[in-house]
Formats: structure tokens, C-alpha cells, sequence
């Protein structure tokens, strides 16, 4: 195998590595199981945090809106469009196990619901 090759294959480990304890530092990432059933999402400029999160079905889930503007909230299909001013929260219950995309603008997320 040539160094090059070497390198790449250990660049690769090495990000798949901090990409896993990523997840594990954000317990949030993986609330599956959990006694809990309440749920923080927070909206940045950058992204959501977390972007995606398994929660039990009966679960209620909150977005804040961090970031400086406001923000569109949407989930297609189970509700409609929530503005977000700075510092403001949208809350929702998921009674119904399945695969849900929530956005803002040019931002996507998942949760799952089991």
C-alpha cells in the first residue's frame, strides 16, 4: 500500500472517530430509551442542534429559536409553517411512530419517532 493510500485510510478512521464520539458527547443525538419525554432542538445560524434525534412516540418536542433573525419552522404534513422571532420556542407533540423532516430556511433535520 502506498503512504498516500496510508494516509487517506487513516484520515478516514480518524473523522469517522470524531464523528462517533460527537454523537455520544450529545446524548440528546440518541434519546432513544430515555425516562425523559420532553426534547430540545435549538435553531442556529448554522444548523440545528441536535440535527437529528430519536424520541419515544407520546414525546414533546421543542425547537428555540437561537439564532439573530427570525425563522421559519415547518414539518410537512404535520404542521404548518411557525415564525420564530430571537429567544422564541415552538412546541409539538408526536403521538405517531414514523420518519419526520422539520426545516427552516436552508436548514433540514430528522427525528424519528418509535
Amino acid at each position: 500500500m502506498a503512504a498516500n493510500e496510508k494516509v487517506f485510510w487513516y484520515s478516514l478512521l480518524a473523522c469517522f472517530l470524531v464523528i462517533l464520539l460527537m454523537g455520544f458527547a450529545n446524548p440528546a443525538m440518541f434519546a432513544q430509551g430515555s425516562n425523559e419525554t420532553a426534547y430540545l432542538i435549538k435553531i442556529r445560524t448554522f444548523g440545528f442542534v441536535p440535527s437529528f434525534m430519536v424520541v419515544n412516540s407520546g414525546s414533546t418536542v421543542t425547537w428555540t429559536n437561537q439564532a439573530g433573525s427570525a425563522q421559519i419552522l415547518s414539518m410537512e404534513g404535520v404542521f404548518g409553517q411557525q415564525i420564530l422571532g430571537p429567544g422564541m420556542n415552538w412546541t409539538y407533540k408526536f403521538n405517531r411512530p414514523g420518519v419526520y423532516e422539520y426545516r427552516t430556511q436552508g436548514q433540514v433535520g430528522i427525528l424519528v419517532v418509535d
